[in-house]
């Protein structure tokens, strides 16, 4: 199987489109976000229109058929930040995103980037261990959160270097 990282071109707007619906309502499932919180087409047009122009997307192809996107920021210190990994949910479990992972890591290594920074909620388990296993080792900072609108709230708990915080 070939799989190979693309950059995105505005041809591809349609497809880039309806996996962001997806990767995003993905989160707002995993946080119980309310309805008006989840997105739809019109309102991912508005967030790729108002993506950042240093952010870079790529497609991640499996035998050329876009099965997902990647969405990258370079920074200073020659880091980078990974802003988004997204494979479709019929394309998970076949080794993809972490061979996307490996296309990535080769390309970045390649133009001199010396660290790559990710965020992840930590309610995704899944998506912990994923980069764990992709070679992410250091824990680099904690985002805090204080919800305003009171049903984002969560019950569960986590302890993280002997603090106590809400899981969201």
């Amino acid at each position: 199987m070939t799989r190979s990282l693309r950059p995105y071109t505005g041809n591809d707007r349609p497809v880039l489109l309806d996996m962001m619906v997806k990767h995003f309502n993905y989160h707002r499932a995993l946080n119980s976000a309310p309805e008006e919180y989840w997105e739809d087409g019109a309102t991912a047009a508005q967030t790729l229109d108002g993506w950042d122009p240093e952010t870079t997307v790529y497609l991640i192809l499996d035998e050329q058929t876009p099965v997902g996107f990647v969405r990258l920021r370079k920074g200073g210190h020659d880091a980078a930040w990974l802003e988004d990994l997204y494979v479709s949910e019929h394309h998970r479990g076949k080794g993809i995103g972490s061979e996307a992972m490996g296309l990535l890591d080769a390309m970045l290594k390649g133009d001199g980037t010396t660290a790559l920074f990710v965020d992840v909620a930590i309610r995704n388990v899944e998506a912990l261990a994923f980069y764990q296993g992709c070679g992410f080792d250091h824990l680099n900072m904690v985002q805090l959160r204080k919800n305003y609108d009171k049903r984002l709230d969560k019950e569960e708990d986590v302890e993280v270097l002997g603090f106590r915080f809400r899981r969201y």
